[in-house]
């Protein structure tokens, strides 16, 4: 804008100010006026840019949250696409109180809105279901391009049995067409949809209520005579007087995501039961941890169907878990193992502490060191169906549950394992009376980054810090402090505060509930190889299990968890001191390319030089750019406000004995005390504008004169006022101010003699929405 139009306009708004003080000498008009349309205008236009800072801020808030939780890898699906809806809801809004302040000037705004949202949408489009006809396959036609069909437990399972001919039970899975033909032939879906709709995962009360009806509709339901059948045809054979183990396998289960310890397995189960023990199976897909876990990773209820695994059961002498690569360390290049006596659900479900081996790859799996554990109990088959525990031979209780020959046997088929499936692996492992080495589980195993600093997991405390936990086994890394929480039984869970380090006495898959919760989990027992160390590590949680030497009593201290030593400090240790924690995980690749590509249409800035002049819409492409648009337009319209018409609003008059102007006051909202809301001749003291405020401190400086000499370094707004008092020779009250203001907001507009300035600032609580235009 010119000098010429400035004057104009300057001119212009001192001439209706002039005009409405003239009628009211004219008319005899009282000292205030009713407020008219164009003074409630001018409120409004304020309300609305008020509610556009609301938005702004929480818009930059929204944006930040999106950042940390990809940068700690801690997003998830469900609650990126809940941002999404924030984000555009916000952006809606903040869009709209633009326009209401420019009475619908950039309405334009909203097909770029609209536009962005489409494209982010079009990367998150849904797999279409198939129809199946097959209820049940035989693993000997089972591969990974069954996972479809049956899962990728069953799937996986049939790549070691076909693909590679490594030795895995016999059995079949039940399809995904079967469960759906189970929940069609029941009605269940629209129950089971009602009741999960509007489920808020952070209710445990009422996640566990839904849980609860849903798992009873299930059970209760029959299973339809045509998937009865092809389960009976499949047990009946010579051998059908083995009991089965019957275990879940939905799809996304054991892929990316492991669902560790979510589902329902049932062990030994006798021919003529496979049938009732299927639906328990598949109500457990709707347990409150299962419910959870699917839900906090962003997976729809529908976009998961449960298949169901059914294997023969393996008398089981020894068995375990195997990480082709230690997922804590994967730098170090080395396998991790761990055994114990009978069935492997000790093993993984940290009932005890199983014997651990650590190979060295770079040596052809070498044994680098071994901890044995005492284990005085074991998991065995039960003759009448089921398990039971049974006690160790006391020769055995401190005996390796394996040999070094089955140990180099294990890892050597591990590599073909990793090496066939192109990643490290999970492994569930058993090995029967005999030593025969059989496989029942294999799914890709989460690691933490390999690309970490040197300093990462230092041997040595952090000097001057006291340790109050020295040895623990890191399951999963990473640095939070915290208030520590005790619980003394799993039903606790609902009770754990936000942000607490959480001390449990044993591994339990009933702590998935808490993961977004808690800061860090320590437990008494249990090891690297549970579920719960796998499910921790998919939640970014850091984790230290089969924890020793605890140093006094730390329930309700704040202490700092440093997982990826074991160690624990007392007190919160900034992370700079400790090892270098847990490096940013990367975004899971199921669905982190429709993530990383919605993120750049959301945070890049493309409009650097806004200020310059217009934009064109074209030059508008991300989000970002919308809120840098919007905030540089609202602030031009709030610059602009004096231009208006004939406000016939309350005017009041501001004597001064300091300043030579005559002071015009307009409050629009809380810009004068209670008070002086009525009088017409107000005072300084009347008016509670914090920006008025600062600018009359600096307008009555001592050092600021208003006649005599000019100082050749005065500057400032300030100056130039007292700079036109001296040079246009004015020593008398002539010149004249018009105030707008409200507590936080301010906009002055001077006149002398042939001068104008205007002066227009905002000054809130928050920094980000602060300003000062001046010209």
């Amino acid at each position: 804008m010119d000098i010429d139009s400035i004057i104009k306009k300057a001119e212009s708004l001192f001439n209706k100010f002039d005009n409405i003080l003239h009628k009211k000498k004219r008319s005899d008009a009282p000292d205030l006026l009713i407020p008219g349309e164009d003074f409630l205008k001018l409120k409004s236009k304020y309300y609305s840019y008020k509610n556009l800072l609301l938005k702004n801020n929480e818009l930059l808030s929204t944006l930040s949250d999106v950042e940390e939780n990809i940068r700690t890898g801690t997003i998830t699906l469900q609650t990126f696409r809940a941002y999404l809806a924030r984000i555009f809801d916000t952006a809606f809004g903040f869009i709209q109180s633009l326009n209401d302040m420019a009475e619908n000037k950039y309405t334009y705004l909203y097909d770029i809105l609209e536009r962005i949202r489409t494209d982010i949408d079009s990367g998150f489009t849904e797999r279409p279901a198939e129809e199946l006809r097959d209820m049940v396959i035989p693993l000997e036609r089972i591969s990974k391009d069954s996972f479809k069909d049956t899962g990728s437990k069953a799937g996986n399972l049939g790549e070691l049995r076909n693909r590679i001919g490594l030795p895995v039970p016999k059995g079949f899975a039940i399809t995904v067409g079967a469960y759906r033909d189970f929940i069609s032939a029941n009605n269940l879906n629209e129950k089971i949809n009602s009741l999960i709709a509007s489920l808020d995962i952070s209710d445990i009360t009422k996640t566990e209520q839904a849980s609860k009806e849903i798992k009873q509709m299930i059970i209760s339901s029959e299973v339809p005579s045509h998937i009865k059948q092809a389960i009976e045809k499949e047990v009946q054979s010579p051998d059908s007087e083995k009991g089965y183990s019957v275990r879940s396998s939905a799809v996304g289960e054991d892929g990316k995501l492991s669902f560790a310890g979510q589902f329902r397995s049932i062990l030994n189960v006798k021919a003529e039961a496979v049938a009732d023990a299927y639906k328990e199976v598949l109500a457990s897909k709707y347990s409150s941890r299962a419910m959870f876990y699917r839900m906090a990773k962003g997976i729809k209820d529908k976009d998961m169907p449960m298949a169901v695994c059914v294997l023969e059961m393996v008398d089981s002498r020894s068995s375990g878990v195997l990480y082709t690569l230690n997922p804590g360390q994967p730098e170090k290049e080395e396998t991790l193992i761990s055994s114990v006596w009978g069935q492997g659900q000790y093993a993984v479900g940290g009932t005890i502490s199983p014997d651990i081996f650590i190979l060295d790859r770079k040596n052809k799996g070498r044994i680098a060191s071994s901890t044995v554990s005492d284990k005085q109990v074991k998991l065995i088959l039960d003759e009448s169906g089921g398990t039971k525990e049974v006690p160790v031979a006391k020769d055995k209780i401190d005996m390796p549950s394996i040999s070094e020959k089955e140990i180099s046997r294990l890892y050597d088929l591990s590599c073909l394992i990793e090496k066939n499936f192109g990643e490290p692996q999970d492994i569930e492992w058993t090995i029967d009376e005999h030593g025969h080495i059989i496989f029942l589980q294999s799914r890709p195993l989460k690691v933490m980054s390999t690309k970490r600093p040197a300093s990462y997991a230092s041997p040595s405390p952090v000097s001057g810090q006291n340790v109050v936990l020295a040895e623990g086994e890191s399951a999963s890394g990473g640095i939070a402090s915290g208030k520590v929480h005790i619980i003394d039984s799993i039903h606790q869970v609902a009770d754990v505060p936000h942000g607490s380090v959480l001390v449990a006495k044993r591994s339990s898959n009933e702590l998935v509930k808490i993961m977004p919760r808690v800061a860090a989990i320590l437990v008494e027992s249990g090891s690297k190889t549970t579920h719960l160390a796998t499910v921790a590590r998919e939640f970014n949680v850091p984790l230290i299990m089969n924890i020793r030497n605890v140093k006094g009593n730390l329930r309700n201290k704040v202490v700092t968890v440093d997982a990826n030593t074991g160690r624990v400090y007392e007190g919160k240790v900034h992370a700079s001191l400790l090892s270098a924690g847990q490096p940013p995980a990367d975004i899971d690749p199921e669905y982190g390319e429709p993530i990383k590509k919605a993120m750049k249409m959301i945070t890049p800035l493309n409009l650097v030089t806004i200020e310059k002049g217009d934009i064109a819409p074209e030059e508008i492409k991300t989000i970002h750019d919308i809120i840098r648009f919007v905030h540089e337009f609202s602030v031009r319209e709030m610059f602009s406000i004096g231009e208006f018409s004939e406000h016939e609003g309350f005017t009041h008059q501001l004597l001064s004995d300091s300043i030579p102007m005559y002071f015009y006051v307009i409050d629009l909202d809380g810009g004068l005390v209670e008070e002086a809301k009525f009088l017409k001749k107000i005072t300084p003291e009347h008016i509670t504008s914090v920006p008025f405020k600062a600018l009359w401190k600096g307008m009555t400086n001592e050092r600021v004169r208003w006649s005599g000499p000019v100082d050749i370094d005065m500057g400032g707004l300030a100056s130039v006022m007292a700079r036109s008092f001296v040079r246009t020779g004015v020593s008398e009250k002539g010149g004249k101010a018009y105030v707008i203001a409200t507590d936080q907001y301010l906009n002055l507009s001077v006149k002398l003699a042939y001068h104008f300035t205007v002066f227009d600032a905002f000054c809130g609580e928050s920094y980000i929405n602060n300003y000062i235009n001046f010209r």
